[in-house]
């Protein structure tokens, strides 16, 4: 047997740690001497091991204590199977739990570049209604229904676009022009700063929507808002529409003039 000290020492835990074990009934000593050392058999050595290793992958010291009261060794390792099993599949919703969270903090974070703080009650409105949709990846896709008026090929296109909330590149470099499109907004949508904003952004949304202009011109149109309705896609309300529309349409009038 070896004494309290030597057991935390070989353990790597404080004897604090093990005085605790102690008073909740989960660990205890095999033998209390007349002066108060605190000796372990292998036994309990043994039980300690179980008991850190269940520590680490995330039980409480309680389910811990429940796992470890069967005393018949067949029994206990089908208990030991269906605990860990049952382990596994909560750390798996807690990890979907936190990939949706990350994707609604990326959505946020999105949403205030593009339309500051002022009306992140729409993106409350969004995440709100997106709760019971199941996340795919790191995002929540866009979905399309039966009555769409994309056709399968148009639609296998429009699911590869970035939506607001996802980590990758494409999403990176529309937010980077979308940004600058705000801050122009109060601008003349004809002036050389526009014009040359206008040209990326039409070049990285046919890039987008693989070359096809129509496509791009059909989407455009579903999701722009009615007078007074809510933006279909965070960012995207009328007025920001309209001069983005009026910045793409000069800047196309005036690269078909060059071209003739």
């Amino acid at each position: 047997m070896i004494r309290i000290g030597e057991l935390a020492k070989t353990a790597n835990i404080s004897k604090r740690t093990l005085y605790h074990y102690e008073q909740i009934a989960l660990l205890q000593p095999t033998l209390i001497s007349e002066n108060g050392y605190r000796y372990y058999d292998a036994k309990a050595i043994l039980r300690l091991q179980k008991i850190l290793l269940l520590k680490s992958v995330g039980y409480t010291l309680e389910q811990i204590k429940g796992l470890l009261e069967n005393k018949h060794s067949a029994q206990e390792d089908d208990n030991w199977i269906a605990s860990l099993n049952e382990q596994i599949e909560l750390i798996e919703q807690k990890k979907e739990e936190l990939s949706r969270k990350q994707y609604y903090l990326r959505s946020t974070i999105h949403a205030i570049r593009l339309k500051g703080t002022e009306n992140l009650q729409d993106l409350t409105h969004i995440i709100s209604a997106m709760n019971n949709r199941p996340l795919s990846g790191e995002i929540i896709p866009a979905e399309f229904t039966e009555d769409s008026p994309f056709t399968a090929k148009e639609t296998g296109i429009l699911q590869h676009l970035p939506v607001l909330g996802s980590n990758n590149r494409q999403m990176e470099e529309l937010l980077d022009i979308l940004e600058q499109a705000v801050r122009l907004k109060s601008s003349s949508p004809y002036s050389p700063e526009a014009q040359h904003l206008a040209g990326r952004l039409y070049d990285k949304a046919l890039e987008l929507f693989e070359g096809d202009a129509k496509l791009l011109d059909k989407y455009w149109e579903q999701i722009r808002p009615a007078d007074g309705a809510e933006p279909v896609v965070m960012g995207m309300d009328r007025a920001f529409m309209s001069f983005v529309d009026e910045m793409i349409r000069y800047y196309l009038h005036t690269r078909k003039g060059e071209q003739t």
